[in-house]
């Protein structure tokens, strides 16, 4: 049947992007593959030791499923250490950013909803006859600007904080 729906597509078929990531401090570097529907998008993304973003935001929930490594997410001024099998939820329009602290890439997979703009338009688009492409709101990050002290804060409170569990078990 040549008029069924391009409702699939398999991984290996969705073209990986390298470059630095939009909220990049420093060459962060995001190797990734995105797929979109009409109201959600999905990236499968690699996140090198190292990587590190600036605080940002964007008006769609965005959803992360830690498949491997470990990476530090913060949100509303807390930091959150992501190990292997953890999913972690950032809200609608509230500050964020990663830091990969530990030796190995992180792979993660990151939904969002709207779906989230692609800036390569490498994403392949899982739609049907009756989508109309022209009306899908994709949503884009948009940086914020905080003071580098306060950043520094967050993260040696988060690191601290992830130091003390660590004693206590």
């Amino acid at each position: 049947m040549s008029d069924k729906p391009n409702y699939r597509v398999n991984r290996r078929d969705v073209k990986m992007t390298e470059r630095v990531a939009m909220a990049a401090v420093g060459q962060s570097i995001l190797r990734s593959q995105k797929v979109h529907g009409t109201d959600t998008s999905i990236m499968f993304a690699e996140r090198a030791s190292g990587y590190h973003t600036s605080p940002h935001m964007h008006d769609c929930e965005q959803m992360n499923y830690i498949v491997s490594g470990e990476i530090f997410f913060f949100v509303d001024g807390r930091g959150y250490r992501c190990k292997t099998g953890d999913v972690m939820r950032i809200p609608r329009n509230k500050v964020h950013w990663a830091w990969n602290r530990g030796t190995e890439t992180a792979v993660v997979f990151e939904s969002h909803s709207p779906p989230l703009r692609d800036r390569g338009g490498d994403a392949v688009a899982l739609l049907g006859p009756d989508d109309d492409a022209s009306k899908i709101q994709h949503m884009a990050n948009i940086l914020v600007k905080m003071d580098q002290a306060e950043i520094d804060a967050i993260e040696a409170r988060a690191i601290a904080e992830e130091v003390g569990r660590r004693a206590a078990e």
